[in-house]
């Protein structure tokens, strides 16, 4: 990419980011915000899909914020969230007396978006006897309020979001073909966290400065020991959850600098082997058209090199932990001022050779460990044919941290 393209694209994910929140430089996520880009100026039906924690609705504000409509209202429907039986009154209103409790008259949420954008969240919850007024609207603005046979016009761009595989649920007999169709106009698929491993710095950094500021403290930020561990859990929860996590960790720390002994204290057992619960059914982001192709032999060069980290982190631990005695044992014969007597000696002696034996040990053990890391890198760029980005994601490490070790271990 020429290097003023290149200026040009990061000036634009920095208005992104300053405006939105959209935070990301991953191809993944590029793509995405090229889409979002070329789609905004219009008045096309827009589809937002991805799993849950994604940022679909931060996309879905970004779109009506960079478009035409922006100084008009922006309304968000939680389709999931409302009763059955409530969702057509809450969407296209209704008139007293339609039901039990319409008291008075009431608008619905498309006559509050008149002229402005409506999200529709969770889509794939909505009934079928809903979805045909919807597609009503989508056709020609035309609707009537529950309990009146009055025909009514809005001008209103719908954005849809969903964590559901549409085109199955067609299949299942859940959703109206065509009102996918009529949704699917432009497509915006958001990659899970695991597919951008790379933008995980970003974000953490973002969501940090966030909450020191919201909190009135200053941030120390993340050591790279750090960073590589948030680079290495799996994030069910996306976006949303490493999200709360750093907003917790930066709160409760006051700010310090976060490095891997405090994120391990904060860290909940189901972030270190969890999958996404709230994934639908048939719904597959591996298979989507941002992601590289991937082997079965990429997840156990996965598994093993996350492996290597937990060791290398507990010899860490080991290492910290020996010091720490050894400072202790420096200190006690400090204070000591009568003659030691033989036996206090030996055991002095015992302890600090025990110690030396436990580091050179460790010392030994983190060269073989480094010996293995180098290899599992090397066949990776092997199997890759030297693609760097695809070697990452078989490693489940971010470019950057295999960029470092590319260079730590003069691979180049």
């Amino acid at each position: 990419m020429p290097a003023k393209t290149a200026d040009i694209e990061n000036g634009i994910l920095n208005n992104l980011e300053t405006r939105f929140g959209i935070v990301g430089r991953s191809p993944a996520m590029t793509l995405a915000v090229r889409r979002l880009l070329q789609v905004a100026p219009t008045d096309l039906t827009v589809l937002v899909t991805g799993e849950t924690g994604t940022g679909k609705e931060v996309f879905a504000q970004a779109i009506h914020g960079l478009s035409k409509r922006r100084k008009s209202p922006f309304v968000s429907v939680n389709c999931g969230a409302i009763p059955e039986t409530l969702l057509e009154s809450e969407l296209f209103g209704h008139e007293k007396g339609a039901f039990t409790g319409a008291a008075d008259q009431r608008k619905g949420f498309f006559e509050s978006a008149h002229n402005g954008t409506i999200l529709l969240d969770e889509i794939g919850e909505m009934p079928v006897a809903t979805q045909v007024k919807l597609l009503r609207i989508l056709e020609n603005g035309e609707f009537s309020r529950l309990g009146s046979s009055e025909i009514r016009r809005v001008n209103v761009r719908v954005i849809a979001a969903t964590n559901r595989d549409l085109e199955y649920e067609v299949k299942r007999g859940n959703f109206r073909q065509d009102l996918y169709f009529r949704l699917n106009s432009v497509q915006i698929l958001l990659p899970p966290l695991r597919k951008r491993k790379q933008d995980i710095p970003y974000l953490a950094e973002y969501f940090a400065a966030r909450a020191a500021e919201k909190n009135g403290i200053v941030f120390g930020g993340f050591t790279e020991d750090a960073i590589e561990i948030l680079e290495t859990l799996p994030w069910p929860g996306n976006i949303r959850e490493l999200r709360n996590f750093i907003e917790t960790v930066v709160t409760l720390e006051r700010g310090q600098r976060i490095t891997p002994e405090i994120l391990r204290a904060h860290i909940r057992p189901a972030l270190t082997s969890g999958t996404n619960s709230d994934l639908p059914v048939k719904f597959e982001p591996e298979q989507d058209y941002y992601a590289a192709p991937s082997t079965g032999s990429s997840i156990n060069a996965e598994i093993i090199y996350r492996s290597l980290l937990e060791i290398r982190a507990d010899i860490a631990d080991l290492k910290r932990g020996l010091s720490m005695i050894m400072g202790v044992l420096a200190e006690r014969r400090e204070v000591v001022t009568v003659e030691p007597d033989e036996e206090s000696l030996d055991t002095t002696d015992a302890t600090e050779r025990f110690a030396d034996t436990l580091d050179e040990e460790a010392a030994h053990a983190n060269i073989r460990i480094n010996d293995m890391e180098k290899r599992l890198i090397s066949e990776a760029l092997r199997r890759s044919g030297g693609n760097r980005r695809i070697a990452a994601e078989q490693l489940g490490i971010s470019d950057r941290t295999l960029y470092r070790k590319i260079s730590e271990y003069k691979l180049e």
